[in-house]
């Protein structure tokens, strides 16, 4: 007969494995004849498997007792899984999501609730003292158990690519251990931000242009936007100083929504778009300036000017002489250019006289009455104004005349007495059209002699 475990062979009457400790277990045929036996064979049969057995176990001492102590483990191990508390690990329900621009990004967080119930619902028990929560469906304790999960991010605006932003869970592990017997496994997660979006960098300060009005020192400045983008809809551009301009002055140009965070952020999250530069310097230049300097006045604006002036002098000659009287010439003999020495306090920035002297001669055949007069006739024009190409623009409408008149008497059989405007000698002219203005202006002059 052979032990049916380990194939060792066995004594006929042999009730164990002498190898393995087995149990014999005999055929139908291999059994006594009398199962039943007599008490006293049935008590002799006992003894004899007792004897064998305690042999096994005395011959094979070490492994029995390595065996018990492998069952025992087995045991506490087995006591120990089922009484210990179930471990929910919660690090693997948290994703992050990040949107917006680069230096402007926005992080959201989500914390699975769904996948989170599916996984656990019908393993958690209620383990509290509240009867009415001891019959409550496994769907129903898992979402009892969420209340008392919560965590958030560290930082979750203001980013940008390659940051890194941690979440920090805030758990009530007491309460999770003593109403469902479960133990809360997690940790701090840092995540990596990624796939923001780069804004535009635009530069409207360089694309608009300054228009400039008026005559220095009082020019004002005027943009010019010609900017075709949704995003300057919104913008606002500040031009500091805009006014009492003159050329070479400095002006800047602002921005001052973008010189704001929240501004920056505005124009980044809603039109995409982020500024190069919010300021700009930029010098005054081609202001129209009142002529300062004779040598300002072009020689085509004196011909225009002399033409006019003559034309004055003849036009009053013909409106206001008798016909014995005639003009005999009119010769031009220069200026006197007088420039304001405070511009703010006068409206006449500048004058400039024309001096012409003028020939005329007097004939009354029937008093027999005869002579000549030379004289000097001034025409004055005002606020001669530069233009940014050099010329001079002037209004040659506004002119004056010689306010000054002078008598003179033809003698003949009768006196015949005639008054002309002007001036009988230069010093005369020079003294009332200069001399009495040199507290307020200085002059040039290009008359010689």
């Amino acid at each position: 007969m052979f032990c049916s475990n380990c194939g060792k062979k066995l004594a006929d009457d042999a009730a164990f494995c002498e190898e393995c400790g087995a149990k014999v277990e005999r055929s139908m045929g291999e059994q006594s004849a009398s199962p039943g036996g007599s008490p006293s064979d049935r008590k002799e049969n006992a003894n004899v498997a007792a004897k064998q057995l305690l042999s096994f176990v005395q011959q094979n001492r070490k492994a029995v007792l390595i065996a018990a102590g492998i069952l025992a483990v087995i045991v506490a191990v087995a006591i120990f899984i089922a009484t210990r508390p179930l471990t929910v690990r919660l690090d693997d329900y948290v994703t992050v999501e990040f949107t917006g621009y680069n230096t402007a990004g926005t992080a959201s967080y989500n914390f699975d609730r769904e996948k989170f119930c599916s996984d656990y619902a019908g393993k958690i028990d209620y383990q509290g003292t509240d009867p009415e929560y001891a019959f409550l469906d496994g769907q129903t304790l898992c979402e009892m158990l969420l209340e008392h999960i919560d965590g958030d991010l560290q930082e979750s605006t203001g980013l940008s690519n390659g940051e890194e932003v941690a979440f920090i869970w805030d758990c009530e592990n007491d309460i999770a251990r003593e109403n469902f017997d479960v133990k809360l496994s997690y940790s701090d997660l840092t995540f990596t931000v990624e796939g923001l979006k780069d804004a535009k960098v635009v530069s409207p300060l360089e694309q608009v242009e300054l228009a400039y009005e008026g005559i220095a020192p009082h020019g004002e400045a005027v943009l010019v936007n010609q900017i075709d983008e949704a995003y300057v809809n919104d913008l606002q551009f500040e031009i500091e100083p805009s006014t009492g301009l003159s050329n070479g002055d400095t002006i800047t140009i602002t921005l001052p929504q973008a010189e704001t965070e929240d501004g920056r952020l505005y124009f980044l999250n809603t039109y995409g778009v982020t500024f190069a530069a919010t300021e700009r310097i930029i010098t005054v230049e081609g202001l129209e300036i009142y002529a300062s300097a004779l040598s300002e006045v072009t020689e085509e604006a004196l011909e225009e000017m002399k033409a006019r002036g003559e034309d004055a002098m003849c036009a009053e000659a013909a409106r206001r002489w008798d016909e014995e009287v005639s003009l005999d010439g009119v010769s031009y003999l220069g200026s006197y250019f007088l420039n304001a020495k405070d511009p703010d306090e006068t409206n006449e920035r500048n004058f400039l006289y024309l001096v012409f002297e003028v020939q005329s001669s007097v004939n009354y055949p029937e008093d027999g009455a005869r002579g000549s007069v030379t004289y000097y006739y001034p025409v004055r024009f005002e606020n001669l104004i530069v233009r940014p190409d050099g010329t001079i623009s002037i209004d040659l409408d506004e002119y004056r005349t010689s306010g000054n008149s002078f008598r003179i008497e033809i003698e003949g059989e009768r006196t015949h007495y005639l008054y002309y405007n002007g001036y009988t000698t230069m010093d005369d002219m020079f003294r009332e059209l200069v001399a009495s203005n040199m507290d307020r202006y200085t002059y040039e002059t290009d008359i010689t002699g």
